[in-house]
């Protein structure tokens, strides 16, 4: 599976780090996240580092749907009614600001990555309140938006409200540019964090701040990130397509999303918690569902990406946690990576520099609202409690019945573990147990994946770690 960015573009290589180095700032994650907040620091005459296990832009970047916008679901009715007005304000001040930077930037270091200003419908094909009560949410917000029933799309819709002045890109032209004249250092693991070492399989970096811009923060005390976060599957399809969209949009009950990119039509779909993946074939579900709306679709690209969702649908942006003024985090964009990232490199760098803290924000990471956060409180509770007990029972599947290409559990040597065949014939035995905090892991048929349903690490068929928090691969018993 490759996105339709990551076939487009080839990004610098960097060396990995060589021995004990001190700087300022160390950046861990060398997605969107990290690499801008590290530009923005280098802006602000501050130094920064950037490590990252594998290589830049390897993780999420890539497989975003990249839509710059401060339309993110029905979020504005749900920060209103648990937060207020002025946080509601404060959401939208800091994404509409963020769509602007993005522009000013592509504008000054004269960037070719196919900024195109567009509308963002958020429509309804049922629920027509659902739009309403978020307009009037988004209104009391400042946001420029209307409703209408009309839209480009090849069928009805019930209710659709209008963000104006909204933008997409390919991030990875993007990044490929702002990436340029940055420190760092590729292939480089971290192992750990004290106090102000970021200790690496490569070399130690002593520095005054560390930000975890890595997804899902792996340290899991303090700061608890494992139980206020979890982790949900998407997919994308892209097809040639000789048509138009003015617009960028997406159903507000069932996820469909839909974007035009040059000559492509780039419809997502499919959001599942990982590790919990539903039977069928996703990227064939929307290929069907794509060939219904326009005739000559046919799927070119498939890619499948990774969001972190946190209690209240809001990201932690700020310090790690309260009282640690030199830790910070960038996390939990709930699909909405590209404005929420250049958010973070904004408020980041600024609180670095002593500009602004995170008091009373609504992006702190210290904030919390048990009515806002009370239904994900429970469903991540009874998840992890499930994957935690897991499936341990007795199975008669022998070896023998795994065909080629798929994947099942079996007794092996007394021990319950999942295995996989592949093309070649070949048997993967891997234990269930993920590394990170021992849950049982599920078959995603899809990806070919094993994954943790209760944080959302993932690992290859060959117990590969592909996915954190967890940081190291998962126990290959044998291959056979």
């Amino acid at each position: 599976m490759k996105s339709i960015w990551s076939e487009s573009v080839s990004l610098k290589k960097h060396n990995a780090l060589d021995g004990d180095i001190s700087t300022n700032t160390v950046v861990i994650g060398g997605g969107i996240a990290g690499l801008l907040i590290a530009y923005r620091l280098k802006e602000k005459g501050i130094p920064a580092v950037v490590v990252e296990a594998k290589t830049i832009c390897s993780g999420q970047t890539k497989n975003t749907t990249a839509k710059i916008t401060s339309q993110h679901g029905a979020i504005y009715s749900k920060i209103l009614l648990h937060y207020g007005v002025e946080a509601v304000k404060e959401y939208a001040y800091e994404n509409e600001k963020a769509i602007a930077d993005y522009e000013n930037l592509i504008q000054k270091k004269n960037i070719a990555c196919n900024f195109e200003w567009k509308n963002a419908v958020l429509y309804s094909l049922e629920d027509e309140k659902l739009i309403e009560k978020e307009y009037r949410a988004a209104k009391k917000a400042g946001i420029k938006c209307y409703i209408t029933n009309k839209t480009e799309l090849p069928f009805s819709v019930k209710s659709a409200l209008v963000f104006k002045n909204q933008a997409q890109f390919n991030p990875l032209e993007f990044l490929s540019v702002i990436s340029e004249d940055l420190e760092i250092y590729e292939n480089t693991k971290v192992l750990s964090v004290e106090n102000h070492v970021v200790l690496t399989d490569k070399g130690n970096i002593n520095a005054e701040n560390i930000v975890f811009a890595c997804h899902f923060p792996f340290v899991n005390f303090p700061g608890l990130y494992f139980l206020r976060l979890n982790q949900e599957r998407s997919y994308a399809v892209s097809s040639k397509w000789n048509g138009k969209l003015n617009g960028m949009y997406i159903d507000a009950v069932k996820g469909f999303s839909f974007r035009a990119y040059e000559d492509n039509i780039i419809i997502g779909a499919g959001t599942h918690r990982t590790g919990k993946a539903e039977k069928g074939n996703p990227f064939a579900l929307i290929e069907k569902k794509g060939k219904m709306m326009f005739p000559d679709f046919k799927a070119e690209y498939c890619w499948s990406a990774q969001d972190c969702v946190p209690l209240d649908d809001i990201p932690y942006i700020g310090r790690f946690i309260k009282g640690n003024p030199n830790v910070f985090v960038a996390t939990g964009f709930n699909k909405w990576g590209m404005t929420s990232a250049m958010v973070s490199a904004n408020r980041i760098s600024d609180m670095i520099c002593g500009v602004k803290n995170d008091k009373d924000s609504i992006f702190s990471p210290s904030r919390f609202s048990i009515f806002a956060a009370s239904k994900n409180i429970c469903k991540n509770t009874a998840e992890t409690v499930a994957g935690f007990s897991g499936y341990f029972g007795k199975t008669s599947l022998k070896a023998k019945d795994i065909k080629c290409d798929t994947a099942g559990i079996i007794n092996y040597k007394g021990k319950i573990c999942g295995v996989y065949r592949c093309k070649a014939g070949e048997l993967y035995i891997v234990s269930l147990r993920c590394p990170h905090l021992k849950c049982i892991m599920n078959w995603n048929d899809t990806t070919k994946t094993w994954d943790c349903p209760c944080h959302g690490s993932r690992y290859d068929y060959k117990g590969n770690l592909l996915d954190n928090p967890a940081q190291e691969n998962s126990i290959l018993i044998a291959k056979i």
